[in-house]
C-alpha cells in the first residue's frame, strides 16, 4: 500500500456483519489490532506470549470514510507517524475492494508490567518503529 511501509490483509468473518449488512464500526477496531499484532510479530519479533508485546494501547481514533460488505477484500496499511520517549503513535489506512474504507491512529506505550509503568523506548525497539515511519511524498 503506497506511503505505508507495512501491510496486512483481514478476512471480513460472518460475525463481523451487523443487521445493516455491513462491518460493525467496532469490528475496525479489531481490525487494527490484527494488523497491528502481525506488524510486532514481523517487525518487532515478539512471537510468544502477549505478554512478550510490552505496549498498551493508550488512544484510538477511527475515521469512517465508506462501508465494509461481507467478502470484501480488505488490506490495512499501518505506518509510525511520531515516536516519544516511552510512546509512538501507528496511523492506519483501511481499504476494501480498494476504496477507502477508515484511517486511523493508535497510541501505544512501552509498558513494563512487573512494575505497571511506562518505559523508554531504546536500543532495537526504537530502531525497528524508526524503520516503520510513514514514507512522505
Amino acid at each position: 500500500m503506497d506511503g505505508f511501509p507495512f501491510s496486512t490483509h483481514i478476512e471480513v468473518r460472518y460475525r463481523d456483519v451487523d443487521a445493516m449488512n455491513h462491518v460493525n464500526t467496532a469490528v475496525y477496531v479489531t481490525y487494527l489490532e490484527v494488523a497491528r499484532t502481525r506488524l510486532s510479530k514481523e517487525h518487532m519479533e515478539f512471537a510468544g506470549s502477549a505478554r512478550e508485546i510490552p505496549f498498551i494501547v493508550a488512544r484510538v481514533a477511527v475515521d469512517y470514510r465508506s462501508p465494509i460488505g461481507f467478502g470484501e477484500d480488505v488490506e490495512i496499511g499501518l505506518a509510525v507517524k511520531a515516536i516519544g520517549r516511552s510512546s509512538y503513535t501507528l496511523t492506519y489506512r483501511i481499504e476494501a475492494d480498494g476504496r477507502l474504507a477508515a484511517e486511523a491512529e493508535s497510541v501505544q506505550v512501552h509498558f513494563d508490567y512487573a512494575t505497571n509503568l511506562p518505559m523508554p523506548l531504546e536500543g532495537e525497539r526504537r530502531a525497528s518503529l524508526e524503520r516503520l515511519r510513514k514514507r512522505t511524498g
